[in-house]
């Protein structure tokens, strides 16, 4: 794991961070490390993101029927989550 020094952090920067952290019962340095791991992680899919959608630009569209068939079926399977979810919770 690589080790980051940040320096000349101003006060009025680092004691919200300071609260969050108490609020969430971490370090400071847990605290930023979690958030640092977060926005790495959002780099990422943000990259993905562009880089798919590069590769469908000039591509035909999705026929409106297949699109529509697809949505049917997410939207079955969140119904069928959602009941499962609701017997859980009886």
């Amino acid at each position: 794991m690589t080790d980051v020094l940040l320096r000349g952090l101003p006060a009025e920067d680092l004691e919200p961070i300071r609260a969050a952290a108490a609020a969430a019962g971490s370090s400071v340095q847990s605290y930023l490390r979690d958030t640092v791991h977060a926005q790495a992680v959002h780099l990422r899919r943000q990259a993905a993101i562009t880089a798919a959608g590069q590769r469908v630009l000039g591509r035909a569209p999705v026929p409106e029927g297949e699109r529509q068939a697809v949505l049917d079926t997410v939207d079955g399977i969140d119904d069928d989550r959602g009941d499962q979810l609701a017997r859980l919770g009886r």
